[in-house]
């Protein structure tokens, strides 16, 4: 009967915990989780005059989440009497409240600092000021800006029977891997309420980060938010990279 009980013991917690680690408890824990975006400039400097100007009309993101979501994608439990485990993957989306930095002026901030450096023109962010007629006004609108990443919790117990020196042991673990984004954002000049050019950037890319061994469910997601950044910023890169470069060559010719 005591050897039946300490079977029973080594199994219970395993299934207990299994109800705990919900999507709602994680998605909370993770809600106090925040990571900056970054923008690096890889392209020389534009060595002529930039007497030209346009103006930036301010970025309005009403496609990103407001805050970060997880979902469940699969459960495995293994509930046997020298050996159980629990497997879980969820889904991850980054939302608003995981960065320190909103998306919209993340964007125009970067939009500024590529135009500035390598194109033939200033891009001055549109405000207050009176502008002429003459004014050429560049509207930034982000039709899709998703990024998710994959967490898998892992919990392995064994029972090592001895006669009546029976005795247990096991380990957890995370995994984070797989963060990938999708934008869509177009990008149109107009002048005096007139579309000189117009064009819409799509984009997806990922980064093969493979997190293994993460013991502290708290470590694993700040990996997981760090990640995915980590890719948004990346991406983010990639399509003002050709939006500066387009504009470049729209006003090289006026």
């Amino acid at each position: 009967m005591n050897q039946i009980k300490r079977l029973l013991i080594s199994i219970f917690p395993i299934l207990l915990f299994t109800s705990c680690m919900s999507t709602n408890s994680i998605q909370s824990q993770m809600q106090g989780v925040q990571s900056e975006l970054f923008y690096f400039l890889t392209t020389p400097v534009y060595p002529g005059n930039t007497d030209k100007t346009i103006y930036l009309s301010p970025i309005v993101d009403t496609v990103s989440i407001p805050y970060t979501t997880v979902k469940r994608k699969g459960r495995t439990i293994i509930p046997l009497i020298l050996y159980n485990s629990e497997k879980d993957k969820y889904e991850v989306s980054l939302g608003e409240s995981s960065l320190i930095q909103p998306y919209n002026e993340f964007l125009m901030d970067a939009l500024s600092a590529q135009c500035n450096r390598s194109s033939c023109f200033n891009l001055r962010l549109l405000d207050d000021i009176i502008l002429p007629d003459s004014a050429l006004i560049l509207e930034i609108k982000v039709n899709k800006n998703i990024t998710t990443a994959k967490m898998i919790y892992k919990d392995v117990g064994y029972l090592i029977p001895l006669s009546d020196t029976s005795f247990s042991f096991g380990y957890t673990n995370w995994e984070v891997n797989q963060p990938v984004s999708w934008l869509i954002i177009s990008a149109r000049l107009m002048q005096q309420g007139n579309c000189l050019w117009e064009k819409t950037y799509s984009t997806t890319s990922d980064l093969p980060y493979h997190h293994r061994g993460i013991e502290k469910p708290i470590m694993a997601y700040e990996i997981c938010i760090d990640d995915m950044t980590e890719c948004l910023s990346n991406t983010t890169k990639e399509i003002v990279d050709n939006i500066s470069q387009n504009l470049h060559e729209i006003m090289l010719t006026k």
